[in-house]
């Protein structure tokens, strides 16, 4: 089965930062890792990181439906991804989407992993927040490889 792990949260919670970071974390730390066309000089990223026979997909926009299709988009470019790694709202057709097409009858495991939101922002909390997020993350995608 394939794998989804999609950071749900409001908007400006940091859903993209930690999918941009964790695709930057698999680069640095796999160095035979090959980037298919993610360009961290633009806002969101949408591209594949391949380790060995392993695809990882990352669709940092998730704000909309428009944003949501390009997972879809990315399985289109490639089906053979194995996981892909993406951000959504809470709720909406957005949520929906996801729910309704990516799924265990449709071939996929799922992973929500809910970014909070402080209001008002607390830079301490954020942090805690954003280091349990990368870890979990780590702890899924390490060492793992396609045989």
């Amino acid at each position: 089965m394939k794998k989804m792990f999609t950071l749900r949260g409001v908007s400006h919670c940091g859903k993209s930062s930690k999918v941009k970071d964790i695709a930057n974390w698999i680069l640095a730390n796999y160095p035979h890792a090959i980037n298919h066309g993610i360009d961290f000089t633009k806002g969101d990223i949408l591209g594949v990181v391949q380790i060995n026979k392993l695809k990882i997909g990352f669709v940092s926009a998730g704000d909309d439906l428009d944003c949501i299709l390009g997972n879809d988009s990315i399985l289109e470019i490639d089906c053979t991804i194995d996981i892909i790694v993406n951000t959504c709202r809470t709720k909406g057709i957005s949520r929906k989407h996801l729910a309704d097409n990516y799924n265990f009858s449709t071939g996929w495991l799922i992973k929500n992993i809910f970014v909070t939101k402080y209001d008002p922002p607390n830079p301490s909390l954020e942090s805690i927040r954003d280091l349990k997020i990368m870890e979990e993350l780590k702890s899924w995608l390490t060492g793992l490889e396609k045989l």
